[in-house]
């Protein structure tokens, strides 16, 4: 059992791990009764954001400035694109128009709300995707053994002459079949990738909620458009066989002709799934 913890879960001192937890430190992430703060604090007491325990990670971590350590920087210099603190944004190297103060900068990024779209419309909507595309490939084989059974009673009719046109037919449907079988398996990869490259996101994103370090929050940037544009979405069609009257002269015309697989790109074949509505909103919407 973590010896932090009680039989009621609560939360003790990192430091001396016997008092309970009444504050935190924002730049070191650690929990701090009250006295032990003294003892935390006491290498260099500027750093330090000490911060009551509920209020943990809501600090903002600005970085230290490079040239004056004992400041951190809340400006940031939009044409050179350097942090500043108070010392070097008055030393007028920096024009005052260019300077840009990084809070601004950290809560205009929306990182959850970009959380929120990715987790419950653009990987739901992936989700549909990959499964309608595996249960395509899965039917595949039934779909095909259909038309083969429809081409094998016609040719059990024109016996070995027969048999042999049949044959060739066959080869054809199973060449098809690989072919659209290979069409979607490569759309299903596509599917696939990009379903990680969100799922990666989604967990920086996730990252980058509990963090309070500005460095990284500022170097942020959105992917959110890139998921929102859904890939092209693959048609294939079924290859079509029209048994005909039996007819010696016109042997393989009238066996019936296999059109060859169809495989079309429509931009606008998937559409984004809607997000679900829970009934305490729907109530407030009403």
């Amino acid at each position: 059992m973590d010896p932090r913890h009680n039989a009621q879960d609560v939360v003790r001192c990192d430091l001396c791990k016997e008092n309970i937890v009444r504050n935190y430190c924002d730049f070191c992430h650690v929990s701090l009764c009250k006295p032990c703060i003294g003892e935390h604090i006491s290498d260099d007491y500027h750093k330090h954001m000490i911060v009551p325990f509920q209020k943990r990670k809501s600090t903002l971590r600005f970085p230290i400035c490079k040239i004056h350590s004992r400041e951190t920087c809340k400006l940031q210099c939009n044409s050179c694109d350097v942090s500043l603190c108070v010392i070097c944004s008055a030393s007028h190297e920096h024009k005052e128009i260019d300077l840009i103060v990084l809070k601004n900068i950290c809560n205009e990024r929306g990182i959850e709300k970009d959380a929120e779209e990715i987790e419950k419309v653009i990987a739901p909507t992936y989700e549909e995707i990959r499964n309608e595309l595996i249960s395509q490939i899965a039917n595949l084989d039934g779909d095909y053994e259909k038309i083969t059974t429809v081409i094998s009673d016609q040719g059990e009719k024109w016996h070995r002459e027969v048999n042999r046109v049949i044959n060739k037919m066959k080869n054809e449907i199973k060449e098809i079949r690989e072919k659209q079988r290979d069409i979607l398996k490569i759309h299903l990869t596509e599917i696939k990738q990009i379903e990680a490259l969100i799922e990666g996101n989604l967990s920086a994103l996730r990252e980058l909620e509990d963090s309070n370090n500005v460095s990284i929050i500022v170097d942020y940037r959105p992917r959110i458009k890139e998921f929102w544009k859904l890939p092209a979405k693959v048609h294939v069609t079924l290859p079509l066989y029209s048994p005909k009257p039996i007819n010696g002269e016109q042997f393989y015309k009238n066996v019936g002709p296999i059109k060859p697989l169809l495989s079309i790109t429509d931009e606008d074949g998937y559409k984004i799934k809607s997000p679900e509505v829970s009934s305490r909103e729907l109530l407030n919407i009403k």
